[in-house]
């Protein structure tokens, strides 16, 4: 069976930080540096790359180690394994990895998926519902209530496959006929929690299973924190229907407000322990929704600046177009640059490349281009100008 090099490599880099050869920042560092322009070049060129490389004393036992490990002389097997579970994966310098992660911090340098990659899109409408992993059944019923409404709305819940809220808003979402995405705490080939096999495997058929952990990588605790800021990153807003005083559900209303994402919490009684968290949440100044409406109303928004956002794009470069017709020393520093980063953000370009791509006068495009590869913004290798990988 033939395995995609894609999936090959990014399991490849996966290995090299799960077995702490390197971290993703200093993969992300080597290939900046070296101008390796994907994890697949950096895969097809490992031994060479590796062997030159100024590793760590450590990291170096590590990496002599790590070769003659079975994770890595058996490496085409594992990749083999993991294409016939039905499991693909994008990694950040893809152009398929979502955009609007990719502008957030410590967003993962592999994502694995098993399901409707669509799901992802940026034109979907997406809610985390999160929440205690023992609700009462107040806590079952409005998580019920509000999962089956909005994914009744086209609205994709996001949540975390645990016990408890999660489970339930992922199972409310798909009795309802709707879509649910679920990032787990492990690899995609494993279940957890395992009483929710039948749950994991309906949604691998019927939304999308995500996680930043190769596959055969098994659930740990002090995971289970960092996979929140998946989950809130995903979202438009994040919705806690019950959450108590030291929830770990806290964790990802912190991720979602440092994302610049926003909170809802339904109400609770003060005298329900299930319920603390919610009632410090609308201390701390969190949106209260009392009823999926509430929610809906802010989605519908959130589409609407989405939109005119795309609408303001698409009428910015109509007018650089026009600029570019009618007088192109008109033109800002700023707009040139646009024009340039647009070109090459999907190829290697010479100057009279860009100039003829663009439309721009060779002056300017020259002119701008040695400003951005002062500003470490480009780099030119044999008269061929690249993009370089932002940190």
């Amino acid at each position: 069976m033939s395995v995609n090099n894609s999936l090959s490599a990014d399991l490849f880099c996966s290995l090299l930080m799960s077995n702490k050869i390197m971290s993703a920042l200093q993969i992300r560092r080597l290939l900046d540096k070296l101008k390796i322009k994907s994890l697949l070049d950096f895969f097809t060129e490992r031994e060479s790359i590796l062997s030159k490389v100024n590793l760590t004393v450590d990291q170096f036992e590590k990496w002599e180690k790590f070769k003659e490990l079975p994770a890595h002389t058996r490496h085409s097997e594992y990749a083999e394994y993991v294409q016939n579970k039905n499991i693909t994966s994008v990694n950040i310098l893809d152009p398929d990895y979502p955009e609007y992660l990719k502008s957030l911090n410590n967003m993962p340098l592999i994502l694995y998926m098993r399901g409707d990659p669509q799901l992802l899109s940026k034109q979907k409408s997406r809610i985390s519902i999160v929440g205690t992993r023992r609700p009462s059944s107040y806590g079952r019923k409005v998580t019920r209530e509000f999962s089956r409404e909005l994914a009744m709305h086209e609205v994709v819940i996001v949540s975390g496959l645990a016990r408890g809220v999660d489970g339930i808003a992922h199972s409310a979402c798909l009795e309802a006929g709707g879509k649910t995405i679920a990032v787990l705490p492990c690899g995609l080939d494993m279940v957890y929690p395992p009483d929710h096999m039948d749950l994991f495997h309906e949604i691998a058929r019927n939304g999308l299973l995500l996680s930043e952990l190769p596959p055969s990588a098994k659930a740990i605790r002090q995971y289970f924190p960092a996979r929140n800021r998946i989950l809130s990153a995903l979202s438009d807003c994040v919705l806690i229907t019950e959450a108590g005083e030291k929830s770990g559900t806290l964790h990802t209303a912190s991720f979602a407000a440092a994302q610049g994402k926003e909170v809802f919490v339904v109400p609770n009684t003060i005298y329900s322990d299930t319920g603390k968290g919610n009632l410090a949440l609308m201390k701390d100044g969190a949106m209260i929704a009392t009823e999926p409406e509430d929610i809906l109303t802010f989605l519908a928004g959130a589409v609407f600046f989405r939109e005119i956002d795309e609408i303001k794009d698409e009428w910015k470069m109509k007018k650089l177009k026009e600029k570019i017709s009618q007088d192109p020393d008109l033109l800002e520093s700023s707009e040139v640059r646009m024009l340039i980063t647009e070109v090459l953000m999907s190829q290697e370009l010479r100057a009279d490349e860009i100039s003829k791509e663009t439309e721009l006068p060779y002056t300017k495009v020259i002119t701008e281009l040695g400003r951005m590869e002062i500003e470490g913004q480009v780099v030119s290798e044999n008269q061929k100008y690249i993009l370089t990988i932002r940190l």
